[in-house]
C-alpha cells in the first residue's frame, strides 16, 4: 500500500506584509491573491501572522466564529489563528528524525504535551471540540478542554469496523462532521469512506470492505474508490469526496455515489493511480491532477485543492469547471490572480467572502477574496478580442512576425513550425531520412515528415499548436471570448 505525499522543493524566504485581522476582508482589489500568514520557511513559530511559521501545512477548517485552525502535518501540531495572531492549540515534538524532520509521537494527555503523526485535517464541532485525523498514528484524535484523547483507532494500521478503540483505519487523511455528529473519515489507503456516530461505533459508510482501490459509482454499498484523501459536507447533507488516485471529485447523498467531475485518463503504468492532467470546462470533460482538498460554498459551488496542478479550481452548480488560481506553474508568486503562483495547495477553507488556500510546499497560507455568486476564471491579462488569434505561454503573450500569424483552420491554431518552437525555445532539426525532431527543455520529441498533422504550405511546414505542445507534455486550453490559446509547461 502507498501514500502520495507532496514532496517538492521546499521554498524558504521571508516576505513582508500587511498585518491582516482574521476573518477581515482584504481591503487590496478582489482578483489579487496575498500571504495570509507564514514567512515561507519551515519552522514552528507563534505570534503575528507576518511572524508564525509553519512547515508543511495541510488541512483547514473554520468554525462559525472565523477562528482558522490548521493540521500544520510536519510540525505533527495543530494550530489556530485568530485577531491576527497564530498559536499552538495541541501537539509537540521530540527532536528530530533521522531525515531531520520534527519527530512525532503518539500521545494522549494535556494538550501542550500530547503528541501527533504527520496530521493531515482538521474539523471543528461546537463548543470548540477539534477532531484530528492523525494520518500517520492511523488513528483520530479528539481535542477538548485542553486535552487530547484517541477518539477511534488502535495505532496501527488495519482495516476492522467496530467499537472506536478497537477500529483501524490506514492513513485517514479527511474529515467532514455532519449535523446529527456523525464523523465521516477519508481512510486513504482503505481506499474507504468510514464513519463513527456518536456513540463511538465505526463502520464502513461507502467503499470496498476489503480496502482494495477501484472505481464505481452507483450504491454506497457497491461503490469504490482510490485513495479518497479529502471530503467535504455541504448544508445538505451532500458528503463531497476528493478520490485522488481516480483524479475525480465525487459525491454521495441518498445512498448513492456519483461522480460529480473529473475524467480518470490512462493507468499509470505499475500503479492503482490514473494519469493527472489539466482541463477546464464541463465537468465530465474536466481534468484534475491529485486533488487533495475540499471547500463547499453557502451557494454549493465547491472548491477544490487541485494539488498537483499548483491551481485551486471551482465546480459550479452550472456544470462547469474553471480555474480561479494558479498558472500551473510550480512556485510563488502572490498578486493578480492571472500571474499567481501556487506550490502545492491542499486545505482549503472558505469564510465569509474569503478563501484560505494552505500551501505544503511553500508553508504558507494564502488568502484570496470571492465572490461567491460570481465566481471568474483567472485570464491572463488577455487583449480584446479581435480577428487575431492570441498566443500566451505561461502566462506571456507571444509575438509573431507579420509572415508568420497563426491562424485557425477546422477548429485548430495552425502555425509555421519553426516560428512556434522558437517562441517556445525548442529548437527544430530536419534530418535527410525526412524526420523532423523538435527538441524542447525537458522531452523530444520525433515526427515523420508525412506525418498527417504536418504539412507543407508554400514551403513552409505547418502545424497546429495542439497538436505540437501536447506531443511536448505542455498544457493547451482555447478561450473563445478572447480568441486566445494558453500554453502552459
Amino acid at each position: 500500500m502507498r501514500l502520495f505525499t507532496v514532496s517538492k522543493l521546499f521554498f524558504v524566504g521571508v516576505i513582508v506584509f500587511s498585518l491582516l485581522c482574521f476573518p477581515q476582508a482584504l481591503s487590496a482589489q478582489e482578483n489579487a491573491l496575498h500571504v495570509y500568514t507564514g514567512t515561507g520557511a519551515p519552522g514552528l513559530t507563534n505570534g503575528a501572522l507576518n511572524q508564525a511559521e509553519f512547515y508543511s501545512p495541510y488541512g483547514l477548517a473554520v468554525n462559525d466564529q472565523g477562528l482558522l485552525y490548521l493540521a500544520d502535518s510536519y510540525n505533527n501540531s495543530i494550530r489556530v489563528i485568530a485577531n491576527g495572531v497564530v498559536k499552538t492549540v495541541a501537539g509537540s515534538n521530540d527532536g528530530q528524525d533521522s531525515l531531520g524532520f520534527p519527530q512525532g509521537g503518539y500521545k494522549d494527555g494535556a494538550a501542550t504535551a500530547a503528541q501527533f503523526n504527520r496530521p493531515r485535517a482538521v474539523v471543528v464541532a461546537p463548543h470548540e471540540t477539534i477532531y484530528v485525523a492523525d494520518t500517520q498514528n492511523h488513528v483520530i484524535r479528539k481535542i477538548a478542554d485542553g486535552q487530547v484523547t484517541t477518539l477511534a483507532g488502535t495505532g496501527k494500521a488495519g482495516y476492522k469496523n467496530g467499537s472506536a478503540l478497537e477500529a483501524q483505519f490506514d492513513s485517514p487523511s479527511g474529515l467532514a462532521l455532519d449535523q446529527s455528529g456523525n464523523l465521516y473519515v477519508a481512510d486513504t489507503l482503505n481506499n474507504a469512506i468510514r464513519k463513527i456516530d456518536p456513540a463511538g461505533v465505526v463502520t464502513t459508510f461507502a467503499g470496498s470492505s476489503s480496502g482494495n482501490a477501484g472505481y464505481q459509482d452507483g450504491s454506497i454499498d457497491t461503490a469504490l474508490f482510490n485513495e479518497p484523501a479529502a471530503l467535504a459536507l455541504d448544508k445538505h447533507g451532500v458528503l463531497y469526496i476528493a478520490d485522488t488516485g481516480n483524479q475525480l471529485i465525487r459525491k454521495a447523498s441518498n445512498g448513492q455515489v456519483q461522480t460529480l467531475a473529473g475524467s480518470r485518463g490512462t493507468l499509470l503504468t505499475g500503479t492503482d493511480y490514473y494519469q493527472g492532467s489539466f482541463q477546464d470546462g464541463a465537468v465530465d470533460k474536466a481534468a484534475f491532477n491529485f486533488p487533495k482538498g475540499l471547500a463547499v460554498l453557502d451557494n454549493d459551488h465547491v472548491i477544490v485543492a487541485d494539488t498537483w496542478n499548483s491551481r485551486v479550481r471551482a465546480i459550479l452548480t452550472n456544470g462547469e469547471v474553471i480555474t480561479l488560481l494558479g498558472t500551473g506553474k510550480f512556485g510563488r508568486a502572490d498578486g493578480p490572480v492571472s500571474a499567481a503562483v501556487l506550490g502545492s495547495p491542499v486545505g482549503l477553507a472558505a469564510y465569509n467572502n474569503s478563501l484560505y488556500i494552505a500551501d505544503a510546499d511553500n508553508n504558507l497560507l494564502w488568502q484570496l477574496n470571492i465572490e461567491p455568486d460570481n465566481l471568474q476564471p483567472a485570464r491572463a491579462g488577455f487583449d480584446p478580442p479581435s480577428d487575431q488569434i492570441q498566443v500566451w505561454v505561461n502566462s506571456s503573450k507571444v509575438l509573431f512576425n507579420a509572415d508568420s500569424q497563426p491562424y485557425v483552420s477546422e477548429g485548430s491554431t495552425m502555425l509555421p513550425l519553426r516560428a512556434i518552437c522558437e517562441k517556445m525555445g525548442w529548437t527544430v532539426d530536419w534530418v535527410q531520412d525526412g524526420t523532423i525532431t523538435v527538441i524542447g527543455t525537458t522531452r523530444s520529441v520525433t515526427f515523420a515528415s508525412q506525418d498527417e498533422n504536418l504539412y507543407n504550405k508554400n514551403g513552409t511546414t505547418i502545424v497546429g499548436l495542439r497538436y505540437l505542445a501536447e506531443s511536448m507534455g505542455w498544457i493547451v486550453d482555447w478561450v473563445p471570448d478572447y480568441r486566445a490559446v494558453t500554453v502552459q509547461e
